[in-house]
């Protein structure tokens, strides 16, 4: 009988740990069109993730698709679809992602796998750095090594102190540099000669370089002295160029907030849903 019960006891522990995130389809909307535009067809999945580790984490992204396929046999994964952004998680996490087109005759999706991330950022986990005075630091990057990425505030005048510090190192003069600094000054060389020289800057405008695993980085705003979050006209990236808008020129007293992915700030659960019905 004690084993019995022990044994009951063990599988209802095993289904509790398993089950502390459900992921599930909680809709779908597929569009047929005769037109070539990518827009005119789509099939869009919207998946919920619930469950009460899920209260824990502030976003959630859908890390990567691995398989797609439909009960046709139809290869549904989208070369396309690019990362997707993190999503704030509210009442409940839903998430969207988007796949090709299942054939006509299919009545369902017989696999869709991948992987979720929940995402917490806090000073604690070392995924959120503050940065008060950020505009007295430039050309240095402002993350600690061992994040394996480097975000560099850049302004006309400090990128043109660097390029002119530098340009004139030969080749052997760079790899007596330390690793990090070499990689920076290669990076960084002539890299936004364009922009600068241009004279198409704006000061409302804020330029970071960033460089390494830029998978890690997540988010980069400013807060006033009472610890509100600016509001920003909008964002561009091209290449290791980061642009930032705002509707004034930034504030000295503005305390810069970079977010990233930490080990102890991610928490990753892959999915597998089968027979997903179509509408």
């Amino acid at each position: 009988m004690k084993i019995q019960l022990l044994t009951t006891s063990l599988l209802l522990l095993i289904t509790t740990v398993s089950f502390s995130q459900k992921i599930s389809v909680s809709e779908i909307n597929e569009k047929r069109s005769t037109s070539d535009n990518s827009f005119s067809n789509e099939c869009e999945i919207e998946l919920k993730i619930s469950g009460d580790e899920v209260r824990k984490y502030k976003f959630v992204k859908i890390s990567k698709i691995t398989k797609a396929i439909d009960d046709q046999g139809i290869d549904l994964l989208n070369e396309d679809e690019k990362s997707n952004d993190y999503s704030k998680i509210d009442q409940t996490a839903k998430i969207k992602l988007e796949i090709k087109i299942p054939a006509r005759k299919a009545k369902t999706i017989k696999e869709l796998s991948g992987e979720v991330s929940l995402y917490n950022p806090n000073q604690a986990n070392g995924s959120e750095i503050k940065i008060a005075n950020y505009q007295n630091k430039t050309n240095v990057n402002l993350l600690p090594g061992k994040s394996g990425i480097e975000i560099i505030y850049l302004t006309k005048e400090s990128y043109t102190k660097y390029v002119q510090e530098n340009k004139n190192k030969k080749e052997e003069e760079l790899k007596k540099l330390p690793e990090a600094a070499r990689l920076m000054a290669q990076g960084l060389l002539g890299a936004f000669d364009g922009l600068f020289s241009s004279g198409d800057t704006d000061d409302n405008q804020v330029y970071f370089y960033v460089n390494g695993d830029k998978s890690k980085f997540v988010d980069l705003y400013f807060e006033d002295t009472a610890g509100k979050k600016i509001e920003r006209n909008g964002s561009m990236s091209s290449n290791s160029l980061f642009t930032y808008y705002f509707e004034e020129k930034p504030n000295p007293n503005w305390k810069l907030v970079i977010n990233i992915e930490s080990d102890k700030s991610i928490k990753k659960i892959p999915f597998k849903l089968v027979d997903i019905e179509l509408p």
